[in-house]
């Protein structure tokens, strides 16, 4: 597979936040998000060519079974994540995706963290509606990057388009930065109160800033 990183740190969103986790980052992306904090990934030549054995090596150096996947867009490489996963059993695993590309590995995944792109991307349209109900509901999360109120309305029409579980629905302030992060915050956990939704921050970046390996 083609890895941008591996690294030890905590899950820094979504539902398992704080929770030591081994992250795998993978190269490539076919998105092009503006707002994006990893764009060093989104060409697939910018990461090491690394073997199944390489990689698994790595991994066993740190004293947690909890992998994240994460890119770049790790559903690039489905073949090579299948062949990693079955070779280390006993590990829960999490993948961060963008959810515009049909999973095929559903039963060696543990938890799908979909974060689809709203208009705030400036991303070329995604027809999510036929993505989407193909990731297993009882495995997926959906996480919205919010820039501003007027997201709420594209969330909700998504939420309604793709049949989303509103209790499975999280926001995430879009930042980068400790001060971003800090204002949109108050009026994002407002609205999560008033739909029954999630609030997730960026944990990481709160305790160690916009820094590679974190």
């Amino acid at each position: 597979m083609h890895i941008s990183e591996i690294f030890y740190s905590i899950q820094g969103e979504g539902t398992n936040i704080g929770a030591p986790a081994i992250f795998i980052r993978l190269a490539g992306c076919h998105l092009r998000c503006i707002w994006c904090d990893s764009k060093f990934t989104w060409d697939m030549k910018s990461g090491e060519e690394m073997s199944t054995a390489a990689i698994i090596k790595q991994i066993k150096k740190y004293p947690c079974k909890h992998l994240v996947i994460t890119g770049g867009e790790p559903l690039i490489q489905q073949s090579g994540i299948k062949e990693l996963l079955i070779e280390l059993p006993g590990y829960y695993v999490e993948i961060e995706t963008s959810g515009s590309l049909l999973p095929q590995i559903n039963d060696l995944i543990d938890q799908y963290n979909c974060s689809p792109k709203l208009s705030n991307s400036k991303n070329r349209p995604i027809n999510y509606s036929a993505v989407l109900p193909k990731f297993p509901q009882e495995k997926t999360w959906y996480k919205f990057v919010i820039d501003n109120k007027k997201d709420l309305k594209e969330v909700k029409t998504m939420i309604k388009k793709c049949g989303l579980s509103n209790e499975k629905i999280i926001l995430m302030p879009q930042g980068i930065t400790r001060k971003e992060i800090a204002e949109k915050s108050p009026w994002i956990a407002e609205i999560c109160k008033k739909e029954n939704w999630r609030f997730s921050t960026r944990l990481h970046i709160e305790i160690w800033g916009n820094k590679r390996g974190v």
